[in-house]
């Protein structure tokens, strides 16, 4: 995975994320919050190694299928538009699997490892959050 050259100014940190959460909804529109969340998702989802894994995998598998059902439809007559719809797709899909390794690599592995030390904080704050909602009956 390459990582990003540049440093966001308010990498998260321990103590950045611990008066985020002590700010409460006042912090939730800003950016550092939304990063905290979109972090926290990540590190819940089995940390950054596993997502970029994850990724890769689901390329490699996306594409494998998609290449055979070209290749299988080459030997038809009357394919060309299919064939160019699964084409579109492959590069939707290279598209969207980059965007992801591409976000992935803006997380600096300090900010993962700062976010999985404060997992019980923000678990705790998200629980709490969770009990003052109160639940809309259908």
């Amino acid at each position: 995975m390459l990582m990003e050259t540049t440093r966001i100014a308010d990498d998260l940190t321990p103590e950045r994320i611990r008066a985020l959460l002590k700010a409460g909804t006042d912090a939730r529109a800003t950016p550092a919050y939304q990063r905290l969340l979109e972090i926290y998702c990540v590190v819940k989802a089995g940390g950054l190694a596993t997502q970029v894994a994850v990724a890769q995998r689901l390329q490699q598998q996306e594409q494998a299928v998609l290449n055979a059902e070209i290749a299988s439809l080459r030997t038809q007559a009357n394919s060309d538009s299919r064939i160019q719809a699964l084409e579109q797709e492959r590069w939707e899909l290279d598209q969207a699997i980059g965007d992801r390794l591409h976000y992935l690599s803006t997380i600096h592995p300090e900010e993962a490892a700062a976010l999985a030390a404060c997992l019980t904080d923000i678990d705790t704050h998200f629980l709490g959050q969770q009990a003052a909602t109160p639940r809309q009956e259908p």
